[in-house]
């Protein structure tokens, strides 16, 4: 099917909170990234029904990202109860938020559009649920979309995060951070020998995280932009060495969808990207560990690794462990 969207390429991207309180007390899975994406895909489909059939086909439903059900409680304890895949208490006392990425501007009017009438909803006194996970319905109490990367929120463009990265002075060793907050892992294709068979990667080794942000710039980014992320000096300078891994505070996890579980890990890790840096052969080009330290940005918005609209791999820049 083609592309319901115009011809021109996306511009903006969006991070976004919606902060829910359940209609009735019950209980949901610890993990529930498979329900929220599912719950988007109806969002959208009111809305334009033509846009959600398009984002079912294949891997194009990845121009989004959603996170699980993220419940009032400690880290530690939300770990536990998703590896140990147990059903949590929710309260209609309590509130509970889901996190959105848009990686297509259009998008967001569709988006826009669903929010409002759960708000008029509101208004008139008739409130429909906003969102069903599973047999447990919820109502929008609240939208929070703001620029704050340590909140979860933001918004940006690919100009926006091509131009700090072009700004952006690199020492002899540059350090560049990321926190993996959701289960994060890499669906990896055994080219090298067949009778193997392929595997999910649980480590973030800069030759799984940088070529695959690199692939999706390129899917993504508008087309007189795309050109300044170039895959193979970033796979030749990981090769080399260039990026070594710094620092990391990482530890092994376990999720659960509906269907089947899933490996993986969740942690944070810092990268050292070496210099010296080859001059720009072009206006338009960045240096290698420009391109690089543009991608750590971006993954803030697309996520890293395997099914990020379902819940994994929520990624965001850090300064350090």
């Amino acid at each position: 099917m083609d592309s319901p969207f115009a011809a021109a390429g996306p511009a903006r991207l969006y991070s976004l909170l919606l902060r829910l309180r359940p209609v009735e007390a019950g209980t949901l899975m610890a993990f529930s990234g498979d329900m929220v994406h599912a719950a988007f895909l109806d969002w959208v489909r009111s809305a334009a029904p033509e846009v959600a059939e398009w984002l079912h086909d294949g891997n194009r439903r990845r121009i989004f990202t959603c996170s699980s059900l993220q419940f009032p409680l400690s880290q530690v304890r939300l770990r536990e109860a998703e590896e140990r895949n147990i059903h949590l208490p929710l309260f209609v006392d309590k509130t509970y938020t889901v996190r959105i990425t848009l990686l297509q501007s259009d998008l967001f009017p569709l988006l826009y559009e669903a929010l409002m009438r759960s708000s008029t909803q509101g208004m008139t006194g008739k409130r429909e649920p906003f969102m069903r996970l599973g047999k447990r319905t919820f109502l929008l109490q609240e939208v929070v979309m703001s620029d704050d990367a340590s909140a979860w929120v933001g918004f940006s463009s690919f100009a926006a995060l091509v131009e700090q990265a072009r700004e952006r002075k690199m020492g002899r060793v540059e350090s560049c951070g990321l926190e993996f907050a959701s289960l994060t892992t890499f669906n990896r294709l055994n080219r090298h020998n067949k009778s193997y068979g392929d595997f999910f990667a649980t480590l973030p080794l800069p030759e799984y995280v940088f070529p695959g942000l690199a692939v999706r710039w390129h899917e993504l980014a508008p087309p007189e932009l795309a050109s300044c992320v170039q895959f193979e000096r970033i796979e030749q300078y990981i090769r080399d060495d260039g990026v070594v891994i710094g620092e990391h505070d990482l530890r092994t996890h376990y999720v659960t969808f509906i269907k089947h579980p899933q490996k993986g890990f969740i942690g944070r890790c810092t990268y050292q990207l070496r210099g010296p840096d080859e001059p720009v052969v072009q206006d338009e080009w960045l240096t290698v560990r420009q391109q690089i330290w543009l991608l750590s940005r971006f993954a803030f918005y697309c996520g890293v690794g395997y099914k990020t609209a379902m819940g994994m791999g929520q990624t965001r820049p850090i300064e350090r462990i």
